[in-house]
């Protein structure tokens, strides 16, 4: 699927990570630490303490970029929160984040329940609403607290993630047009997920939802805790996101020439070194977030972007890539102008 979208701008970008750092040398538990960095490129992470939820990381990004745009909230007609890890099952987050950022009653706010694939998407929904609706400044918040879901004895997943969140400001003025593509396979649903999170879910919670158990792998998780097949997330990844990055470049007609960057969603480093080579874009930038922050879930890009930018100001033609739960894919083409990024916040 294939959209586009004129006159929505972004204005401005800020991000905030917990200030714990957790080390991967330090993680004991896997036998081959050392292989596990080289593989996964992810060296360090953030790790949110059990008093701070996603939200509290929006809140802290939120106030900031409001007041480096110097934007009145009184002016901000709708806010989105993508994320996985709201502070309640009900109700949204987005709406205890109005009340919390003193913004206007007359808003629109919903969350949206994706992962990896949740920057591209939510760029375009917002943008869509915002168009459709006559809104004239939105906001979308997007970001998890991913270790929560980990089980620490979890070799193949807790070294893997990290916390963040960042916010997005938009407004609606002329500009140039953004691009979208779309892929979902729900066969994949299995590959990444917490199966046991609601007395009303698929799987019922019990008392043997809480027990550690994994026989087949010897690894010690319960159902609260997240899954993962690497192999088949492994193989989605480089079979389809090179395939839709391509088509989204051929269906736009933008000259390659002219990109100078491709954020990739920050699954892991063997992952997007492996789409790199298969997208063969030699004179396009591929930045990280990687090496210090691990995955960040839907929050990767835009923490990505906050780190690239130099003078806390960012321009440039760009192919952002959201990959992974679902499973899901969602790429977007944006040419950004003159974006305020604000300083990384650590809280």
């Amino acid at each position: 699927m294939f959209s586009q979208i004129s006159d929505i701008s972004i204005i401005g970008i800020s991000s905030a990570v917990p200030k714990e750092v957790f080390y991967n040398i330090d993680y004991t538990i896997s036998g081959d630490i050392k292989k596990f960095i080289e593989l996964t490129g992810i060296e360090e992470r953030r790790v949110a303490n059990e008093d701070v939820c996603a939200s509290d990381l929006v809140y802290f990004a939120a106030e900031k970029l409001l007041n480096d745009l110097n934007w009145k909230k009184e002016t901000i007609k709708c806010i989105i929160f993508v994320t996985q890890t709201g502070d309640y099952l009900t109700p949204s987050s987005s709406i205890i984040l109005q009340k919390r950022l003193s913004l206007p009653n007359n808003i629109l706010a919903f969350d949206i329940n994706l992962g990896c694939s949740g920057f591209p998407y939510s760029i375009s929904i917002i943008s869509s609403m915002m168009n459709n609706l006559n809104l004239e400044r939105g906001l979308v918040f997007i970001g998890d607290t991913s270790t929560r879901l980990c089980n620490v004895n979890d070799k193949s997943a807790w070294p893997l993630f990290g916390d963040a969140a960042s916010v997005i400001a938009l407004e609606k003025k002329k500009a140039k047009r953004m691009f979208f593509n779309y892929y979902t396979d729900g066969s994949g649903y299995s590959d990444i997920i917490v199966s046991s999170h609601s007395l009303s879910g698929r799987k019922k919670v019990t008392v043997d939802s809480f027990k550690e158990v994994d026989f087949l792998n010897q690894i010690k998780r319960n159902d609260f805790n997240i899954k993962l097949n690497g192999s088949n997330i492994f193989s989605f990844a480089i079979s389809k996101v090179p395939i839709l990055i391509k088509d989204l470049i051929s269906e736009t007609k933008v000259s390659v020439e002219d990109i100078k960057y491709c954020f990739l969603h920050q699954a892991n480093k063997l992952i997007n070194d492996t789409i790199e080579k298969k997208l063969d874009l030699k004179k396009t930038i591929f930045p990280t977030s990687l090496k210090k922050f691990g995955n960040t879930s839907s929050a990767t890009i835009p923490l990505t972007i906050t780190l690239e930018a130099k003078e806390n100001s960012f321009s440039g033609l760009s192919v952002i890539s959201g990959f992974g739960v679902g499973l899901s894919v969602s790429n977007a083409i944006i040419n950004f102008e003159n974006v305020h990024i604000s300083n990384l916040i650590e809280c």
